[in-house]
């Protein structure tokens, strides 16, 4: 189930933000000025780290929200068309009714205008005494009818005109039953869209805390990139080389050199310019055997991961080996390319080469260098 989201929550994220920005601030005021060792830059390193997880964490979940509001945003926009469309067929009937209800007026109109012909009629033919009607008629029987059909005449009308006014009754019933119909879309059509501004207020301001998570983890890499580049200096100052390579980036397949950084997945489900797709390229391309561990394929899982398929793990170098380091959230992982005692000489990528990261790197450093920590080296077979 979803977290539901309440104004309560977005100041919760504000804070959380403003004292993330005040660590960031200590992090890089402690930049390349400060005459840090090693082993504390490292841990420096790993907080950063920490901080980048934990912000791209937040952001994936307010974009889930983000997801989740757009979609409750887009269903109510979809209520509120389908009532603006039946709030316009009720005012079509309502107008038809009232078409009807002018036809029957003008009908009952005319029935009147028939009746009052009628009775005026009857009333010139009652008003003559019984002797002047015969006298005028060329007939008894003529008398007879013509009295007759002035009354069936006057009965027929005063029918028909009790029919209209009923039917009057009836339209004017459905119009008011129409109208109070009407008066609850509306409010309900006013209700939905109260929602709806609330609804796409609450989606602007997660959006917005999730591009501010997104900003933060943004100065959070800058400041890792600087502390990394300092532990390369430092390297460098205590003998240790980083090459930017020959130009043939290890013979790292170009499509997936050229393309953005973790944009595709490798051959083994791991992300284009990460270190691990990088080793796991050049054992392939070695002719050994690289299973597929796609999804688990973080650095320093590797390990693990090599004990249970039953590869050979240890401190030892080899050439051709995959060393791993423990650094950081992920840890780093790099192929042997020649040993010397406890000095290796390895290539990498997403090593940051001059502040930038997704690069073909190569050093040469100690097996037991402390700023990386202790290598660990798989033999894949």
């Amino acid at each position: 189930m979803k977290k539901q989201i309440t104004k309560s929550t977005y100041k919760t994220v504000a804070r959380s933000i403003a004292a993330l920005s005040v660590a960031v601030v200590v992090i890089a005021a402690q930049g390349s000025s400060f005459a840090a060792t090693l082993e504390e830059l490292r841990a420096q390193n790993t907080a950063l780290q920490s901080q980048i997880n934990d912000n791209n964490a937040r952001a994936k979940e307010l974009a889930a929200q983000a997801d989740t509001l757009q979609n409750q945003l887009a269903a109510l926009n979809l209520r509120i068309s389908n009532l603006q469309a039946q709030i316009q067929l009720t005012k079509g009937k309502i107008a038809e009714l009232q078409v009807n209800l002018d036809k029957a007026q003008a009908e009952l109109d005319r029935q009147k205008a028939l009746l009052k012909a009628s009775v005026q009629a009857l009333y010139k033919k009652g008003g003559a005494s019984t002797v002047e009607l015969l006298v005028g008629s060329d007939s008894f029987s003529q008398f007879i009818n013509d009295q007759t059909y002035l009354e069936r005449l006057k009965s027929g009308i005063q029918d028909s005109a009790q029919k209209v006014i009923a039917l009057k009754q009836q339209i004017q019933a459905q119009q008011v039953e129409q109208q109070k119909f009407l008066s609850q879309q509306t409010a309900q059509q006013e209700s939905l869209q109260a929602t709806q501004t609330e609804q796409q207020s609450l989606l602007d301001q997660t959006k917005g805390q999730e591009a501010a998570y997104k900003n933060m983890v943004s100065s959070l890499r800058a400041q890792q990139a600087q502390v990394l580049s300092d532990i390369a200096a430092k390297l460098a100052a205590s003998g240790t080389v980083l090459l930017t390579g020959d130009g043939t980036n290890g013979g790292y397949p170009t499509a997936w050199n050229n393309a953005g950084q973790d944009t595709i997945l490798d051959t083994w489900g791991m992300y284009n310019r990460e270190c691990v797709s990088y080793t796991a390229f050049r054992v392939a391309a070695s002719g050994r055997n690289m299973p597929y561990w796609g999804g688990v394929g973080n650095a320093n899982q590797w390990p693990s991961n090599a004990r249970a398929a039953g590869i050979p793990v240890d401190r030892s170098p080899q050439i051709g080996d995959v060393a791993i380091t423990y650094n950081g959230y992920y840890g780093h992982a790099m192929y042997v390319e020649a040993v010397n005692g406890r000095m290796v000489t390895i290539s990498q990528y997403n090593w940051p080469v001059n502040g930038q990261w997704g690069r073909y790197s190569e050093m040469t450093l100690s097996a037991d260098n402390s700023s990386l920590g202790p290598m660990t080296f798989i033999h894949f077979p």
